[in-house]
């Protein structure tokens, strides 16, 4: 789905780098919903919800299914382990900086 001037999406990491597909990540993180649903109370039409999924989809981090005329779509949380592994390292790092804030702190008495 690249556009003139539009960055390339290819990963998770491009997926969650928008607030709608953030958005629409955790709408689908309490289970499969139809594009409709998802679109409810959004700042963009259904057009452009229906685009960011098709992109999500691409990157592999929903699943899609048809009914009739009716699309419907599920989260592929396993897709997200990128990022996750990547949150992980940055709790490591707060971690252990707050550790070694809190030994300074009890020498300083």
């Amino acid at each position: 789905m690249a556009r003139a001037g539009a960055p390339v999406v290819d990963d998770a990491f491009g997926v969650i780098a928008h607030p709608v597909r953030r958005e629409l990540l955790e709408r689908l993180a309490e289970g499969e919903r139809r594009v409709t649903d998802l679109a409810a109370d959004l700042p963009v039409s259904r057009p452009a919800v229906s685009q960011h999924l098709r992109l999500m989809h691409d990157v592999g981090v929903v699943r899609e299914r048809r009914s009739g005329r009716e699309r419907y779509y599920t989260l592929r949380r396993d897709r997200l382990g990128d990022v996750e592994r990547w949150l992980r390292r940055l709790d490591q790092f707060w971690a252990r900086g707050l550790r070694r804030l809190a030994r300074h702190l009890e020498r300083q008495g």
